[in-house]
């Protein structure tokens, strides 16, 4: 089972939930987090002016002790304090022994800031204030960045997983379309048959042959599509013989100026369903035929090995203009086309063989079509 058949509502609905439910508790706790030191940082400022102002004009021992106390002691970022003449007379949060060093970092990000004392009309420089940034400043100017990051997965995860539920849905009714046709069309089926037992003798061999061929064959299209969407019944063989039956059924039902060129290298064993894979064959060569319609026209097999069995399909028909939309269920550039032969052709091959069918190359020289399927790992 792949991941569009566990592909589900109610997954997507729980995707979001729990997606909206992680964004919300981890804004809710940075936000608690970032109103504290907040907090903290204006309790502090607080404090610092309001001892400045209940007493005298500080003398300048006093407005240094009451720097080191209030704001040196608890700050968490680099700083180095200087006297007037730029020698080092304190540091916090500095990790490089040599302060003069330091000092040079620290200024190559901000300008230092004097500390000036006021007397009256007159002014001392008693030193500087050499500062970088804090961790949680730090934190602070790449959150921007983390939560875009986080926001663009979540989103790209969510619209993901809505095509992915999308597409799994158009070809849950696409299955239920094709099991249903299979169903309606088997009773007038068997019916045919039984009339056609009745007139055995009564007609020509040669017409009650090509009846019951065509009859059988229409049996065998109804189990085709009685099995969409049910697990396939994969065998390890040669599948030469399988790709030998497909060319020979649609050589019959091709016109006189088709010629088919047929060039079949040896393939490796490789875990197959028979019916499927001859469905998927047949498809590819009918979508061929049609697009050379009445004229002269050239289709060409060819198979390789190439870590597994390649097989190539050729014609020589008009092209497919909209190339880009061909496995799309209900595209199809014919007048009374379904829009399901290579959809149903492309999940033949990819979700129940794990291979690929690759349009290789289209224009109005004609198309070439690819199916790979891997060989059986021993």
């Amino acid at each position: 089972m792949n991941i569009r058949e566990r592909f589900s509502s109610r997954a997507l609905v729980i995707y979001f939930l729990i997606g909206i439910g992680l964004i919300g508790i981890v804004t809710f706790i940075y936000s608690n987090y970032l109103i504290q030191r907040i907090k903290q940082e204006t309790e502090t400022t607080s404090r610092i002016f309001a001892k400045y102002a209940s007493g005298p004009v500080m003398d300048e021992a006093a407005l240094m002790e009451l720097i080191f106390q209030e704001v040196i002691q608890k700050i968490d970022f680099p700083v180095v304090l200087t006297d007037a003449e730029g020698n080092p007379t304190f540091s916090k949060n500095v990790s490089n022994k040599n302060l003069h060093s330091a000092v040079v970092d620290l200024d190559k990000s901000h300008e230092p800031i004097p500390i000036i004392i006021h007397h009256a009309e007159d002014s001392t420089l008693v030193g500087y204030v050499h500062y970088g940034l804090s961790p949680f400043t730090k934190s602070l100017q790449i959150l921007p960045f983390v939560e875009t990051v986080f926001l663009i997965a979540f989103l790209f995860l969510g619209f993901s997983g809505y095509l992915i539920y999308r597409k799994s849905e158009e070809e849950k009714i696409w299955n239920s379309l094709a099991r249903e046709t299979a169903h309606q069309l088997a009773t007038p089926l068997s019916s045919l048959v039984g009339w056609l037992e009745t007139f055995r003798g009564k007609l020509s061999r040669e017409v009650y042959e090509g009846i019951n061929e065509d009859a059988q064959r229409m049996r065998e299209v109804l189990e085709k599509f009685s099995r969409i969407g049910l697990p396939p019944r994969l065998v390890i063989k040669d599948p030469i013989p399988t790709i030998l039956k497909s060319v020979v059924y649609m050589k019959k039902r091709a016109h006189k100026k088709i010629t088919f060129v047929e060039h079949f290298d040896p393939l490796p064993d490789i875990k197959f369903d028979d019916i499927l894979l001859g469905w998927a064959i047949e498809n590819i060569l009918k979508n061929g035929l049609d697009a050379i319609g009445s004229r002269t026209g050239t289709i060409t097999m060819k198979t390789y090995t190439l870590n597994g069995a390649v097989i190539e399909i050729s014609d020589t028909g008009k092209g497919i203009k909209q190339a880009s939309d061909i496995f799309k269920p209900g595209f199809t550039t014919k007048k009374y086309g379904w829009g399901l032969g290579l959809v149903l052709t492309k999940r033949i091959i990819e979700d129940y063989h794990e291979g690929k069918l690759i349009l290789k190359e289209t224009g109005s020289k004609g198309t070439t079509f690819h199916i790979l399927i891997p060989k059986v790992e021993t």
